[in-house]
């Protein structure tokens, strides 16, 4: 009978070791105190890496200058997205009084923790001018 109970301590024994390296581990692991008291603008910078940035080329479908928003009927983005007709908020309101539906543009699409934008507007091609009617 004292083999078993010895069996049973060790086995005790044993897994009281594993959850103390367990816990050591994760404790290792954790953030450290001078990283819990870091620089808020070190914060700001590490956030500011998991934004990603995507060239965009595309026809202006419609503007939404209320919404400060645009449809883009866009191209393929290797590795990003496939061909699609999608609308987009842009930063800079005033990119939007200087476009008009059918007109090709060139952008960055701007993906961030807070959503996705488009950033650096240009204007590649003016819609040619409807014709007149006869």
């Amino acid at each position: 009978m004292s083999h078993s109970f010895d069996n049973r301590r060790r086995r005790h024994e044993t897994i009281l070791f594993m959850i103390v390296v367990i816990c050591l581990g994760l404790v290792a692991c954790g953030p450290s105190r001078d990283a819990k008291q870091a620089d808020p603008k070190a914060t700001t910078q590490a956030k500011d890496t998991d934004v990603k940035r995507y060239p965009l080329t595309g026809r202006v479908v419609s503007v939404d200058k209320p919404t400060q928003s645009m449809n883009v009927d866009g191209d393929a983005i290797p590795g990003f997205m496939a061909a699609m007709t999608m609308s987009y908020q842009v930063k800079d309101a005033s990119v939007l009084d200087k476009l008009s539906p059918g007109d090709q543009i060139k952008a960055e699409i701007v993906v961030a923790n807070d959503g996705a934008y488009l950033e650096n507007v240009v204007l590649a091609q003016k819609a040619a001018a409807p014709n007149p009617a006869k």
